[in-house]
């Protein structure tokens, strides 16, 4: 029989035993998850240094994924100090013959400019395939970008990218004007003006006049301290990123990033997509020779197809002749869905006239009412039901008539941030890494959940 000190011994050996045991299976379990996760790791980086150099990869889990079967993995990429440096999708891309390229896409975690593009190996022998003499010409066209890129043929640079005197080709001498269609939350509608001489932009003003004929313009309100932003005043921010893009002449090559803002403009702080978007808008309007007035024209034909009325009739010119009026209650005029009824992006005053005038509708609409190029096949289709392989082009008509905003994997063209030359032996492999890109655009702009 055990003695009272004899048990108590039994009992402290029994929990020390216990305790030893626990402590070397929860040790064994972090060794061994310590091991599968350095593993882990180890495998990463063979598959991915390639294309984007980190100390650790973290596979992203989101629901985002489930709409892009496409895609197998979407990583983040970490520095030794723990900071976001890119990321990496591992995704296949189908070419027009059925047959799959395989590839890996880094992209810059902040910018969304593309860091790295490497063709997945594959054992597949019906896989599509890239020479690397191809593949290394197509990295030097397209690493460096932003995200998402489309084609642009060679007459539309008139000079290298990088010159000094570089120019948007294609611009008619004029004045050539463009607006939201819709107002902000706190009630502004902004608007681009932008003069032509001699095929360049020598003049443009961002501002914004509000939808409460009590407020001033945006400009003048913050001046006078009543709309307030960080860093300096809206108006000299204004004023630097228009100066800006006289000297750069280009509003992609403002760099702005995926939130909206830009690191390249001193002062600028603030969000710049209104003035690109706005600015690009302008360039195509001159492109196609459609100015100021027949902007005005067809902002006038969009109030008389909804109002029978137009601006003037319905009082809403204010004193500067701006059509002070938010679109926001008629969205089906100028926003593009997709197959799913999910807003995907937004045309502008020309192409939203050109659809009235090949429709018809309640406010019997003049053709002659606007000068937007006119063309049946354009006018009466359906966004969705364009090719979006066709790079921008829509079937039929003249070149200048054929530029859609929905047109590049169902990406509007307005959201276009780089443009590139195929290469010439090597277009439709050239277009398949675009897609690549533009859909991790697509993943990214859904699991960021950016607003275009």
């Amino acid at each position: 029989m055990m003695t009272h000190a004899q048990l108590k011994l039994f009992i402290t050996e029994a929990v020390l035993l216990l305790i030893l045991s626990a402590a070397i299976v929860v040790g064994g379990y972090f060794l061994s998850s310590e091991n599968a996760n350095r593993r882990l790791q180890n495998e990463y980086h063979d598959r991915f240094y390639t294309v984007l150099e980190s100390s650790v990869y973290e596979k992203v889990k989101s629901k985002a994924l489930d709409d892009f079967p496409e895609i197998q993995g979407v990583y983040i990429g970490y520095n030794d100090a723990g900071i976001p440096v890119g990321y990496v999708v591992d995704l296949t891309v189908t070419s027009t013959g059925g047959q799959s390229l395989s590839m890996l896409v880094a992209l810059d975690y902040e910018s969304t400019r593309i860091t790295g593009l490497a063709l997945n190996p594959v054992d597949d022998e019906s896989a599509y395939t890239i020479s690397d003499e191809y593949m290394e010409q197509i990295k030097e066209q397209l690493i460096g970008k932003q995200i998402p890129i489309a084609f642009v043929s060679e007459e539309n640079i008139d000079v290298d990218e990088n010159s000094e005197n570089y120019t948007v080709s294609g611009l008619h001498d004029g004045v050539y004007y463009a607006q939201r269609l819709y107002d902000d939350r706190n009630r502004y509608i902004d608007y681009v003006e932008m003069e032509i001489e001699n095929g360049v932009i020598t003049k443009v003003k961002w501002d914004a006049f509000s939808t409460d004929k009590t407020n001033q313009d945006r400009s003048e309100a913050s001046l006078k301290g009543a709309y307030e932003i960080a860093g300096l005043d809206w108006a000299t921010q204004s004023y630097n990123i228009c100066h800006a893009l006289l000297d750069c002449q280009d509003p992609d090559r403002l760099a702005m990033k995926s939130d909206g803002t830009t690191d390249i403009v001193d002062g600028v702080t603030c969000d710049i997509r209104p003035f690109v978007e706005l600015t690009k808008e302008c360039i195509a309007n001159s492109q196609a020779g459609y100015s100021k007035n027949d902007y005005v024209k067809g902002i006038n034909a969009m109030l008389v197809y909804l109002y029978e009325q137009d601006a003037g009739e319905l009082g809403i010119v204010n004193e500067d002749g701006h059509i002070v009026f938010s679109f926001e209650d008629n969205p089906e005029l100028y926003t593009i869905y997709n197959d799913d009824e999910v807003a995907v992006g937004y045309i502008g005053v020309r192409q939203i006239v050109a659809n009235i005038n090949g429709t018809g509708g309640t406010g019997n609409v003049s053709p002659d009412i606007t000068t937007a190029p006119q063309n049946d096949d354009i006018s009466t289709a359906n966004p969705a039901d364009y090719d979006s392989t066709e790079d921008g082009l829509t079937p039929g008509g003249e070149a200048d008539n054929q530029i859609f905003s929905d047109s590049i994997d169902d990406i509007p063209m307005t959201e276009i941030a780089s443009k590139v030359d195929p290469i010439p032996e090597a277009y439709e492999q050239t277009r398949m890494v675009i897609s690549a890109c533009n859909t991790c655009y697509k993943f990214l702009k859904e699991y960021l959940n950016w607003k275009v």
